[in-house]
């Protein structure tokens, strides 16, 4: 019997993790040496409130204030947010020009392209919506703006009703487990990206439809 693989019609992103790299281990700990604080704790205060800043709970300052006031910095908050706010932006704008370069190869063989990242909203109007490569994307799905960050189930069903498609039609790329659990909890399918070697060898056993050039 012919195998029969799903007919993908279009490809959405993760931001950090898939098309930009990771903030590394240095960009934190120069951000920690700002602070004058321990590496790890500063680290751990990071992640701890990051959903309430990508969600738009909370603003820019509770959120850097969160992080320092957990570190038990001693540092004037009002004399480093905004340097940290720098430091981070930088860290998470090194792209990876692989990812860029495929959806443009997707762009250009008719495949819609999207965008699914938890983020806030500042920092997505700081980072990239001015950026000449969002020109690859079509449908851009930001926390921040929607109020809802992945894995929730609401930020795909909202992806998914933007890009005017069936989810089953989408291939959802993210770093995390949990994410691409959620995407396909919502009816996408779904892959954890970690090179872009390995997704080029998924993609051709799993959605040979789908071109890999400039994976490579």
């Amino acid at each position: 019997m012919e195998k029969k693989y799903p007919e993908i019609r279009a490809v959405a992103f993760d931001y950090g993790g898939v098309l930009s790299y990771f903030i590394d281990k240095k960009s934190i700990r120069e951000m920690a040496d700002v602070a004058h604080v321990d590496c790890n704790t500063f680290e751990s205060g990071m992640w701890k409130f990051r959903q309430e800043l990508d969600s738009g709970e909370c603003d820019t300052i509770c959120y850097w204030t969160a992080v320092l006031d957990y570190c038990n910095s001693e540092v004037p908050r009002q004399s480093i947010i905004e340097t940290l706010v720098e430091m981070d932006l930088k860290g998470f704008s090194r792209m990876n020009q692989s990812m860029i370069c495929w959806a443009d190869t997707l762009k250009k063989h008719g495949f819609g392209t999207a965008i699914i990242s938890n983020m806030s909203e500042p920092t997505y109007q700081a980072l990239i919506v001015h950026q000449p490569w969002m020109r690859h994307f079509d449908v851009i799905v930001i926390s921040g703006i929607i109020g809802s960050n992945k894995p929730d189930h609401r930020i795909f069903k909202y992806a998914i009703e933007r890009m005017h498609l069936d989810a089953a039609e989408i291939l959802f790329l993210d770093d995390l487990s949990h994410n691409v659990a959620g995407a396909q909890s919502a009816g996408m399918h779904s892959l954890q990206f970690s090179t872009t070697h390995t997704l080029s060898e998924e993609l051709q056993a799993y959605y040979p439809n789908l071109p890999v050039e400039g994976l490579n």
